[in-house]
C-alpha cells in the first residue's frame, strides 16, 4: 500500500503521455509521435529521470523499451542521455500478454499454446493415474485458466490461429474425460460443462459489457456506449448504437454488437457473475440444441441463441 501511494506519485511527472500504472509495472502512452526526433518521448522520459533521481529511485533501462504501433520494419535505438539509451521492440511481454507492434496478437496465442502443451503434457502422462474426478480438476483449474485470460483482447487474433487454440481446448477436454479423439466436441463440452472456446470468450465479453453499462468498470470506459433512440425496433429492445469501425475490431464496435444479442432478460441480471453463470448456461444449452452450430473463431462473429 505505501509503495502504491509511491508510485502513483509518478503521474503528476507526466505532461506528455498518458501513464498507466499497475503496482510496480507502468506504461506510458504517447499520441501522435514524431519516428524522426522522438522529441516528445525524449522530454517525457528525461523528466521520468529526474522525478526517479529525486524520489532515490532509478531507471530499469534493461526492461524500459518503446514500442511504437505502426507497420515500420525497422527498429532504432533512441538516446536519452549519456546513461539512458532505450531500444525500441516489436513485441513486449506487458501484465502477461504478448504486445506486438501490429496489434494482431497472433504472437501472444503462440505464447500460450507453448503454456498449454506443457500442461497438456503432464495431464497425459497422469492421466492412466488419476481418476476422472481429479482430471477434471487439473483441467478447470490448471490449464483452464490460460485459455481464459485476457481473452477479450487476444481474440482479435486471426481466425487461423484461434483454430490452433480450438484444437487444443478439445485435447485438453478429451483427456480429462478420458474419451477418444473422435468423439463429438460439442459431447465432450456438454460433459464438462464447457462452452466452446469462442462462445466463452463472447461470455466474458458481453459480462464486461455488463460491467461497463452499470457502472461497474474503470472510469475511462463509462459512457462510451449509447442506446440507440426513436421508435425502431433496436429502440424499443434498448440496444445499444453501433459505431462504424473500418477493420471491425474496434472494442466498442464488438461490445455494442455482442451486448446487441443478450436477450433483454438477462440484462437485468443482479450482477456480472450471476449474468454470466445464466448467459453461459442459455448458450450451452443452445449449441448442444442446435443442429445447425458451428465453430466460428472470426472476431466479429457473435453467436445469437436459438430461442
Amino acid at each position: 500500500l505505501l509503495f502504491s501511494i509511491y508510485i502513483n506519485d509518478i503521474v503528476n511527472a507526466c505532461n506528455l503521455s498518458s501513464p498507466y500504472l499497475f503496482a510496480d509495472d507502468g506504461a506510458l502512452l504517447f499520441e501522435n509521435i514524431c519516428r524522426k526526433t522522438y522529441l516528445s518521448i525524449k522530454i517525457e522520459m528525461l523528466t521520468i529521470i529526474k522525478w526517479l533521481s529525486v524520489n532515490k529511485l532509478s531507471l530499469n533501462i534493461d526492461k524500459t523499451k518503446l514500442l511504437v504501433f505502426d507497420n515500420a520494419q525497422f527498429s532504432v535505438k533512441m538516446k536519452l542521455s549519456e546513461n539512458y539509451a532505450i531500444k525500441e521492440c516489436k513485441v513486449y511481454k506487458y501484465l502477461g500478454l504478448m504486445v506486438d507492434n501490429r496489434l494482431r496478437f497472433d504472437i501472444h496465442v503462440d505464447y500460450i499454446k507453448k503454456k498449454i502443451q506443457k500442461r497438456i503434457g503432464a495431464m497425459y502422462r497422469g492421466s492412466s493415474l488419476l481418476p476422472i474426478k481429479f482430471r477434471k480438476m487439473f483441467a478447470n483449474s490448471l490449464v483452464l485458466p490460460h485459455f481464459d485470460y485476457l481473452d477479450t483482447i487476444y481474440g482479435r487474433a486471426s481466425k487461423t490461429k484461434l483454430h490452433e487454440l480450438d484444437i487444443l481446448y478439445k485435447k485438453v477436454a478429451k483427456i480429462a474425460l478420458g474419451v477418444e479423439k473422435t468423439e463429438s466436441s460439442i459431447k465432450v463440452y456438454s460433459d464438462m460443462k464447457w462452452l466452446p472456446l469462442h462462445l466463452r470468450r463472447q461470455v466474458h465479453l458481453t459480462s464486461y459489457m455488463f460491467k461497463i453499462l452499470n457502472n461497474q468498470s474503470p472510469s475511462n470506459f463509462i459512457n462510451k456506449f449509447s442506446y440507440i433512440s426513436g421508435g425502431s425496433r433496436d429502440g424499443e429492445s434498448c440496444n445499444l448504437y453501433t459505431p462504424r469501425s473500418k477493420n471491425l475490431k474496434n472494442f466498442y464496435y464488438l461490445g455494442a454488437k455482442a451486448w446487441n444479442t443478450v436477450p433483454s432478460e438477462l440484462r437485468n441480471a443482479s450482477d456480472p457473475k450471476v449474468f454470466g453463470k445464466i448467459y453461459k448456461t442459455k448458450l450451452l444449452e443452445s449449441a448442444i440444441n442446435d443442429t445447425r452450430y458451428v465453430v466460428n473463431n472470426s472476431f466479429d462473429y457473435i453467436y445469437k441463441l436459438r430461442i
